[in-house]
């Protein structure tokens, strides 16, 4: 199986800009001095890079002058200080999210889902190629559609994490359902924890994991939000295509025989395909650390709120 690897990460990460000292819109890091600190600026192509007003009322960001820090005189809220940041009236907090990986086609890749262009993607399981019909049905069904391997989460900038996600809509989130379809969410990690224990690894807590809802999950309930798209988190009861989309491996390869909640650890990687390694060991790495110490990282809670996509 070859994957056009890549082609949706150039698309995420289109709008995003190494640190310069020019001024312009500041996106990276969110923190109230983010300009002395910027990780990322608009590029000159993006809306938000067009003036002040578009950055700062449109976009929702910080526009900074040569490099200079901005008005917000409120105290330092970068990448892992959670505690301290002064969240508004746009983020929901107290809902957990999970991982999943189970290769059928994204229900946002459907027509007719959210206020989009065109669908979200899906590859053909047998080429990895993006589909152009968006009627083909999924893998998981007998079909030819299923998920494109490069929906894996990745590493962008100290901190900060990108993804993909399915929305967990009939609980408490405020998520509905397949309107979600496209939009992408800024989720803080918190110290949040269940009855039980879990929740997130304390050296994560405070990261940021940007996601773009690929998915829609209307078979949830209570404090569930997201649905973290992770190969090796468990396939749940779609078991059938990852097997079809990748011939010579068997189901139980792709999530170490465990439908909820996947392999225990990195060493389960080498089970999988080479082509999801990568997203399936980012588990594992310090910027999620499943069941690293004391039972976490395991089902984190997130704070989050909406934000334009990059």
């Amino acid at each position: 199986t070859t994957t056009t690897t890549g082609a949706l990460v150039a698309v995420l990460l289109s709008f995003l800009d190494v640190a310069r000292a020019q001024g312009g819109c500041c996106f990276w890091p969110q923190s109230a001095d983010r300009c002395a600190s910027c990780e990322s600026y608009a590029t000159d192509s993006n809306y938000c890079a067009s003036s002040r007003a578009h950055c700062e009322d449109d976009c929702g960001h910080v526009w900074c002058d040569d490099g200079a820090p901005g008005d917000d005189d409120g105290d330092d809220v970068s990448a892992g200080d959670d505690e301290d940041a002064s969240w508004g009236p746009e983020w929901v907090s107290g809902t957990y999210t999970t991982g999943y990986w189970d290769c059928c086609k994204p229900s946002c890749a459907w027509n007719g889902k959210g206020s989009v262009d065109q669908p979200v993607r899906s590859c053909a399981a047998e080429t990895g190629e993006t589909l152009s019909d968006v009627n083909a049905a999924s893998v998981c069904d007998g079909g030819i559609a299923a998920s494109c391997a490069d929906h894996q989460p990745f590493d962008y900038a100290e901190g900060v994490s990108m993804g993909f996600a399915a929305a967990a809509v009939g609980g408490v989130s405020g998520l509905d359902g397949d309107s979600n379809c496209g939009q992408c969410y800024e989720l803080r990690f918190t110290d949040d924890e269940f009855s039980w224990g879990g929740g997130a690894h304390a050296d994560i807590v405070g990261r940021a994991h940007v996601v773009q809802v690929t998915n829609i999950g209307y078979d949830v309930s209570g404090d569930h939000s997201f649905d973290l798209q992770i190969p090796g988190a468990g396939q749940g009861i779609f078991d059938t295509g990852c097997p079809l989309q990748f011939p010579g491996f068997a189901s139980g390869d792709f999530d170490c025989d465990n439908n909820y909640g996947g392999c225990d650890d990195a060493a389960g990687c080498a089970r999988l395909p080479e082509d999801l390694r990568r997203g399936c060991e980012w588990r594992y790495s310090a910027s999620y650390r499943w069941l690293a110490e004391g039972g976490r990282t395991n089902n984190p809670f997130v704070r989050f709120r909406r934000v334009k996509c990059p």
